[in-house]
């Protein structure tokens, strides 16, 4: 998992990239769509800095790279984490208590598996950044309808998500997050345990790949996004 350090304190970057996708609403929670309609769809679940522009970027890419429908629901309605919140874990540990807890989202992702199932979907697989990494594995303990998760630079892990896990996973970390082993351990030795995957970046800082990665031309940061875009593609090719 990411440090407390790390996850409290790094801002998010600043990004001017202009999204593809559109806002609509499912009921009254808002999602971002992107990319044909399409009978296997993968939602991200971001991290707490909410539709961040870099987050909408790597639903583009992903969307365009994978041939699917991709989804990201605003589950804080806009009301986000701010850059004048970081450094006060315990203010950042209530707000998610009220707003981030597995038992506030697992309702709203219902109603999204609803909608989407009206829509002719039959089954889904979740990418999730650090606190959505969260949600995306306790899905997966709680419905056969997500077929494979991709956790990337995840935060606030713990052995029971591993051990209540009911699908493949994809690991990503970069080189804050604690060691894994434990966990990983677990989730190999399950049926499908041959599927699940570990890649550990050494050369960029928790949240690279979402709100808090600079993405410009040439960095190393752009560069492992990139990486991670493709290994979900891939991964998800194979498992959804």
């Amino acid at each position: 998992m990411a440090s407390e350090k790390a996850c409290c304190t790094i801002p998010p970057v600043v990004s001017n990239y202009q999204a593809i996708g559109e806002l609509d609403n499912f009921g009254d929670l808002p999602v971002y769509r992107v990319g044909q309609k399409s009978e296997k769809v993968i939602m991200v679940i971001y991290d707490v800095f909410g539709l961040h522009n870099n987050t909408k970027q790597f639903c583009d890419v992903l969307s365009k790279h994978s041939g699917k429908q991709v989804i990201m629901p605003d589950f804080f309605r806009g009301k986000v984490l701010t850059e004048a919140d970081l450094g006060d874990r315990a203010a950042i540990m209530e707000w998610l208590g009220r707003v981030g807890t597995y038992e506030v989202v697992a309702p709203q992702v219902e109603q999204i598996k609803e909608k989407l199932t009206s829509e002719g979907v039959t089954s889904m697989s979740v990418v999730g950044f650090c606190w959505g990494a969260k949600i995306a594995i306790q899905l997966s303990g709680n419905d056969s309808y997500y077929k494979s998760t991709c956790l990337i630079h995840p935060s606030r892990l713990e052995v029971k998500d591993a051990e209540s896990a009911l699908a493949p996973l994809l690991m990503i970390t970069s080189i804050e997050e604690s060691n894994l082993s434990e966990f990983m351990d677990i989730m190999y030795k399950k049926p499908f345990g041959d599927k699940c995957k570990h890649v550990h970046f050494d050369d960029v800082h928790h949240g690279f790949a979402a709100a808090r990665g600079n993405w410009d031309e040439g960095t190393v940061d752009r560069k492992r996004a990139t990486e991670a875009i493709k290994l979900t593609v891939e991964y998800f090719d194979a498992n959804l």
